[in-house]
């Protein structure tokens, strides 16, 4: 029969059958209590790219905190810190998360935030713990504007659960595959290494944390390639990535007169470097 924890119905009560095995008909709106929440970062925990609250976007869709991006260029969000994650403060153009169509199984979802923003699914606006159809493997944009936000959850049913609060590692490795940053607070780290294929062009690879989404675009800071057995050789990477897909990089940097067959490896100058790598939808 159905019982209600915290205020929530429908999970059924567990039997116990001659084999000794317990045994329960599905759990909080026809679907697993692990892992039903769609939404990625939805307690704002996640800031992979050390968005500074309250800088203002140079661009329109520009990502922030991690899986969250701000719709129009020159507006913000801020935060401030809240349990495990953080409460936003979402602008009057909002923010939004695209989640990806792989993870649209298509039905009747429910929408569910704390706070006083207006939230929206691909472009119609749905009130807090209300009801939206979705079509499968089609991607679904949920936006929030005009008012705070935090503990923002997207499910299959039409009953809105607590909040699913996963830990944080599995929140992270969600997060990586959309988005990576590799940024260390000691000079000389090595990011990957490769090898110097002819006098003016390095090869190098970086294996990924988690596979990301499709090839990725990469950005970086100050980093450096060294030849092992010799002198630190210092190299501009090059702009143009190479060779990409969505596990590990290979890409080339020029610096002239190199010494063919030779290891090197690729590092930070200094202590703000960063190599990062980005698959957003």
């Amino acid at each position: 029969m159905p019982v209600t924890i915290n205020g929530t119905t429908g999970i059924t009560t567990p039997n116990l059958n001659s084999a000794g095995t317990v045994t329960t008909s599905s759990l909080v709106n026809g679907t697993a209590l692990a892992f039903r929440n769609k939404i990625i970062n939805g307690n704002f925990g996640i800031n992979q790219r050390a968005y500074v609250s309250g800088t203002a976007t140079s661009g329109a869709n520009q990502y922030t905190l991690d899986r969250w991006r701000v719709v129009t260029s020159g507006q913000n969000l801020t935060f401030s810190a809240s349990g495990t994650g953080n409460i936003v403060t979402a602008p009057a153009g909002g923010i939004e998360q695209v989640i990806e169509s792989l993870n649209i199984e298509g039905g009747t979802y429910t929408l569910s935030w704390t706070g006083t923003a207006t939230g929206a699914v691909n472009g119609s606006a749905v009130s807090n713990g209300g009801q939206v159809t979705l079509t499968a493997n089609t991607n679904a944009t949920i936006k929030f504007s005009s008012g705070t936000v935090s503990l923002v959850q997207l499910e299959a049913g039409s009953v809105a659960t607590p909040f699913e609060n996963r830990p944080i590692g599995t929140e992270l490795a969600l997060c990586q595959r959309y988005y990576w940053r590799n940024e260390q607070t000691s000079t000389s780290f090595a990011y990957g290494a490769g090898i110097v294929t002819n006098t003016t062009t390095v090869e190098c690879y970086v294996k990924f944390p988690q596979r990301m989404r499709v090839a990725p675009t990469a950005t970086y800071s100050g980093l450096r390639l060294r030849l092992t057995g010799l002198s630190p050789t210092v190299s501009t990477l090059a702009s143009n990535f190479a060779g990409t897909d969505s596990s590990d990089i290979v890409f080339t940097a020029t610096g002239g007169g190199l010494p063919t067959g030779y290891s090197v490896i690729i590092q930070n100058n200094g202590i703000n470097d960063f190599l990062a790598f980005e698959s957003e939808l």
